[in-house]
Formats: structure tokens, sequence, C-alpha cells
């Protein structure tokens, strides 16, 4: 039976060292955010992609996204169609990719335990100054409510690593 799941959440929750430990647990898992080519940086208003980024700048951050390749995306999921795979990652366009997804978890982080994780993160710079971390927390409730109407299942992600992982295991058999 084909289970694609998707572990999405807002930047900063945990979707890679999720990814990383599911890999390490032995279960097949992408890191979308970061496979060569699924994703490109546009700019909102003209819809052109962009090169080059200033994360540190909140005026343009929130004038660019993250934007998957659907295509992409599908042809990937389509090649793990013979059993359980795990996508991590979110995307400025994550409404037009649910579909792909038999499951849908949502890892969520309080904002004290955000601002925490991307002060420290060493993968990337994004989120790095109060600013934008702001910025974060002011929509994060929203982008979060949203996932839920979207069927997304909560997943408590200011635990352990370990915990969250478990858990997310443990739910993706229920549906066996």
């Amino acid at each position: 039976m084909n289970k694609s799941i998707l572990i999405t959440g807002i930047t900063g929750s945990g979707k890679s060292a999720v990814c990383d430990e599911l890999k390490k647990r032995g279960y097949k898992a992408y890191d979308i955010e970061i496979m060569e080519g699924l994703f490109n940086l546009v700019d909102k208003k003209t819809g052109k992609i962009v090169n080059d980024y200033d994360n540190k700048n909140l005026e343009w951050v929130k004038r660019h996204d993250w934007v998957c390749n659907r295509k992409k995306l599908q042809d990937l999921v389509r090649k793990n169609a013979k059993g359980t795979a795990f996508y991590c990652g979110t995307a400025g366009n994550l409404d037009e990719l649910l579909f792909l997804f038999g499951k849908i978890f949502l890892l969520k982080v309080s904002p004290k335990i955000l601002r925490e994780r991307l002060s420290t993160r060493k993968s990337n710079d994004y989120g790095r100054t109060s600013e934008v971390q702001d910025w974060i927390i002011e929509w994060k409730d929203w982008w979060e409510n949203h996932m839920i109407e979207n069927g997304a299942i909560v997943i408590d992600a200011n635990r352990d690593l370990q915990e969250v992982t478990t858990d997310i295991l443990e739910r993706s058999k229920l549906s066996e």
C-alpha cells in the first residue's frame, strides 16, 4: 500500500531533524526543501525566480517565497508508490500539493522554543533576526490552523526529537 506522508511545520519546527531521525531509523524520508531542483525562490509580485536572498532583511523576506515544483514532487511521490515514504518540508504553494499525501503531520512548536531554534540553528540563517522571528510568529497561528483545517494531525514538537519521531511513527500506523 502506498503511504505518502507529509511532515510539515513552520520554519524552525523541526522538519529537517525529524527527517534525519527517520532516515537513521531506516525509513525512506526526504527533506524536500533541500533537494536539488525541487524548490525555487520566487518574487511574489513578479513570479520570477530569484537566485540571491537576504534572510536578514524583513521586507525582502516578506516579498519572496519558496515554491515547490509540483511536477517534480509528483514524480518523486510516484517513484515511491510501492511503500511508505515521508516527505518533510513546507512551501509557499503547499495547498496545491496536499493532494499528494495520504497523511499530513503538523509539527507545532511554541513561540519561545521557536525563537531558540531559529536563533541557534546552523543549517541556514532564515529567521535568525528578531525582526524576522516576530513576523514568523505573527502568522504562525493562522498557518497552523489552516493546516489543521486541511486535515493535518498536530504533533507537539516542543518535545525531544526521539519522542516526536516515535509519535509520528505510531500515528502513521493507525490507518494500516
